[in-house]
C-alpha cells in the first residue's frame, strides 16, 4: 500500500508535476556506477534531498551542489540523504562525481525524461536545476524549480527541512500546513 493510501499525501497524477503534500513519482535511472536505482529503493528509509541539476556544465559552479557534497555528513545525521540527477550519460555522470567529490552516486537522466517529469527543464527543454525535498515515504515537503522561477535555496534552507523532517514522528500522517491544490 502507497504511504498516500495510509496518511495524507496525495499521489501525482500522471501529467502534473509533484508539488507540496504530493508524493514524487517513482523512476529508474543508472547511477554513475552503472547499477540501475530507482527512486522507490530510498522509500522508508531516510528523507531526501533530490537535486536534479542539469547539464554538466551548468552544474559545476553550484555553489548548492558544493555545499551538499561538502555537509553530506551532517545531512546523514538527520536521517537523509544526497541524490543528483543530471542530465547527462553515466560516464559523464561519473567523471562529475568525481570532479567535485561527491561522496554518493550521481544518477545519469540522458534523455531528460525525468528531469521533464518532475519539472526540472526550461524553455524549448533546456534542462535546469530543481531541487526536491521529501520524507523518508517520498511526500514533497519543499520544492523549488528555476526553469520555473524560483531561485534554489541556500544549505541552511535545507539543513532546516532536514531537521524539521527528521523531528517528526514516523507515524504521524497529518500535514501541518496546507497542501497545493
Amino acid at each position: 500500500m502507497l504511504q498516500a493510501g495510509i496518511g495524507s499525501a496525495k499521489v501525482t497524477a500522471a501529467e502534473s508535476l509533484p508539488t507540496r503534500g504530493h508524493l514524487m513519482p517513482d523512476f529508474t535511472l543508472s547511477s554513475s556506477d552503472g547499477k540501475q536505482v530507482s527512486l522507490y529503493d530510498y522509500r522508508g528509509r531516510s528523507n531526501l534531498v533530490l537535486f536534479f541539476a542539469g547539464r554538466t556544465k551548468d552544474s559545476t559552479d553550484s555553489p548548492l551542489l558544493s555545499a551538499l557534497a561538502k555537509r553530506c555528513g551532517e545531512i546523514a545525521e538527520t536521517d537523509s540523504e544526497v541524490v543528483v540527477v543530471l542530465a547527462e550519460s553515466v560516464a559523464q555522470a561519473d567523471e562529475f562525481r568525481r570532479m567535485i567529490y561527491f561522496p554518493a552516486s550521481v544518477l545519469s537522466d540522458p534523455d531528460m525524461r525525468v528531469h521533464k517529469m518532475v519539472g526540472a527543464s526550461g524553455a524549448q527543454a533546456i534542462p535546469a536545476a530543481a531541487l526536491y525535498i521529501t520524507d523518508r515515504f517520498l511526500e514533497v515537503y519543499a520544492v523549488w524549480r528555476t526553469g520555473s522561477g524560483d531561485r534554489l535555496p541556500d544549505i541552511t534552507d535545507v539543513l532546516s527541512w532536514l531537521t524539521y523532517l527528521d523531528s517528526q514522528c514516523p507515524e504521524c500522517t497529518q500535514i501541518e500546513w496546507p497542501t497545493d491544490d
